[in-house]
């Protein structure tokens, strides 16, 4: 038993404190900055006119939709400055929008990303009714990467493609594997416990309504019913794939199809974005770094 618990121990001991050198982290944070900076554009271009003071979800419509003053709505964790100061939204956006782009360029550390958290959490809180679905995933990593970013790695730039290890790297990626793994779980779940999953009608009824790439006659109803199958298998697939040390190298392009199926029926580039900069800690791309080398190290042996 004391040999059993302590192999137990080793294990996690090895996933969850084993350092990894702080490149492993940097095309997360760089796509996480670049998705934050979208979100933040969106933002800037059009979120006064649903939560600006004179928006249509001005002050008043906001407390009422959080539930403030009713028990069991949970409004109490919905704090927002935005509630006090709603003059203060192009600022906490202009903000959001600068700390974005720090966290894509790997600048400001760890004040990069928890500025955006932060800001991202205010203007969520002040509206949650117009919550995307691709905003908790990106609000979770950006929280994620305030615990360690990694080092950047511009391949042009000698010197900056190497650093030493930290536990602390391993962690975020811990983290952010862990936090896709359950959300595609519940993603899968969610759909198993609906009937339209399971007869394939789901598939039809999004193409219907036009809301993805996909747009077909009732002669290709069977293609709709395919489609919405393969996206219940692309997600279990995706998650036996990612604790199955053997089948990971198939989770890479099981997850592309799972993207591509999210497009063709939801049409939500930014969701498939999301997913993608999350799944880079399970399946990163690495690029050479060639050109990160010193020059010295690039001639050929003679």
């Amino acid at each position: 038993m004391i040999a059993a618990w302590t192999e137990t121990a080793k294990w996690w001991n090895a996933i969850w404190f084993t350092p990894k050198p702080p490149e492993s982290l940097w095309n997360v944070r760089i796509a996480c900055g670049l998705i934050a900076t979208s979100h933040f554009l969106a933002l800037l271009l059009f979120g006064s006119e649903w939560i600006g003071p004179n928006g249509w979800l001005n002050v008043e419509a906001g407390r009422f939709l959080i539930g403030e003053g009713v028990d069991g709505t949970g409004s109490v964790y919905r704090w927002s400055i935005l509630y006090g100061f709603p003059q203060a939204l192009s600022t906490v956006v202009g903000v959001g929008l600068f700390a974005s782009i720090a966290t894509a360029a790997g600048l400001g550390a760890r004040v990069s990303p928890l500025l955006a958290w932060f800001c991202m959490s205010t203007v969520h809180h002040r509206a949650p009714l117009l919550t995307t679905i691709h905003e908790p995933i990106l609000v979770a990593m950006l929280a994620y990467l305030t615990i360690d970013t990694g080092r950047l790695t511009w391949t042009f730039r000698p010197g900056l493609a190497s650093g030493q290890s930290r536990i602390s790297v391993n962690i975020v990626l811990q983290l952010i594997r862990c936090h896709l793994w359950i959300w595609i779980a519940f993603s899968l779940s969610s759909m198993l416990a609906i009937p339209i999953w399971w007869n394939g009608e789901a598939g039809w009824l999004l193409i219907q309504e036009k809301r993805g790439w996909l747009h077909l006659t009732e002669g290709w109803q069977w293609l709709a019913q395919l489609l919405t199958h393969g996206v219940i298998a692309t997600q279990a697939a995706l998650l036996f794939c990612m604790i199955q040390p053997t089948c990971n190298w198939m989770g890479r392009w099981i997850l592309y199809l799972f993207l591509f199926s999210v497009l063709l029926l939801l049409g939500d580039w930014m969701y498939a974005s999301v997913l993608f900069a999350a799944s880079l800690a399970v399946w990163p791309v690495h690029l050479s770094h060639r050109n990160s080398l010193p020059k010295s190290q690039h001639a050929p042996n003679k």
